[in-house]
């Protein structure tokens, strides 16, 4: 890959965050490479144009941001991890150098993850959107009160689920707050979605992996918020619904074979 500016997002609150932005201004210096670099609580317009990848220094929450920034920009995204367990951050702050020198030699799988956009639908509210790499949540907003989410795909309700709300997951997603709710884990590449109710008030209720095509969630009692990626985006009244569906531009991940980072499958079994 032809590399002449790269795009840093770092997460500043990580004590290792200046020695990992520090190895890779030097590396990038000895290459003829230009840095820019973003605090990942930065989110102010992005004016800087030409780039060719992103690289986030932090942990996967960081990434979950620099994601959003790379899919807008149609750009490759590596993540390199300053954090615990990193299922998008794969790179150790060791292997930075060597990571990205197998992203010059275009030595590295570039895999393609689904994002998914929703949409507000009713009322007389001015439709609002939003795009998630993980998750979509639709989650009640008084504690202690529950709220009643609708699922339906197409014309059909697949059933109503009365709890703390409803979470819509990518594969990639399955291994977040969707896996803390019970849901399943899913290969991240795959082309699917994932329906989670949040501590439904129902027996029996489970998880749903339904086909890519959109779903509707429909507040069937008291107002819920809307959440993309954990970030509180927008509040629905009852009557409205959100349209949910996969998004026109996907995150393209780069990816390292051992030594740099270990795969999918090495990650999931970190979690027993």
């Amino acid at each position: 890959m032809n590399l002449r500016k790269i795009l840093v997002i770092a997460n500043f609150a990580k004590p290792q965050s200046e020695i990992a932005l520090e190895r890779l201004r030097r590396w990038a210096t000895v290459k003829g490479i230009s840095i820019v670099v973003r605090a990942g609580l930065d989110s102010s317009p992005l004016l800087e144009k030409d780039l060719d990848l992103v690289v986030t220094l932090g942990g996967d929450g960081t990434f979950l941001k620099g994601a959003r920034i790379a899919a807008e920009l149609d750009l490759p995204i590596v993540g390199v991890n300053l954090g615990s367990l990193g299922f998008l951050t794969s790179v150790g702050i060791e292997n930075i150098e060597s990571a990205l020198e197998q992203v010059l030699i275009d030595s590295f799988a570039l895999e393609t993850r689904i994002r998914i956009e929703a949409r507000s639908v009713g009322a007389t509210a001015p439709i609002k959107t939003c795009t998630a790499l993980n998750e979509i949540g639709l989650v009640h907003t008084e504690i202690s009160r529950r709220t009643e989410i609708e699922l339906f795909a197409g014309e059909r309700s697949l059933g109503s689920y009365p709890g703390d709300g409803v979470l819509i997951a990518t594969p990639t997603g399955s291994t977040a707050y969707a896996l803390s709710a019970g849901g399943p884990i899913i290969e991240p590449t795959m082309d699917c979605l994932i329906v989670t109710p949040l501590a439904p008030h129902r027996l029996g209720v489970r998880s749903l992996v339904l086909p890519s095509a959109s779903v509707f969630l429909a507040v069937a009692r008291r107002p819920a918020q809307v959440l993309a990626d954990g970030d509180p985006v927008m509040a629905l009244s009852p009557g409205m619904a959100l349209e949910i569906c996969k998004a026109a531009r996907p995150t393209r991940l780069i990816r390292f074979g051992a030594p740099i980072g270990p795969d999918f499958w090495t990650m999931v079994r970190r979690l027993s």
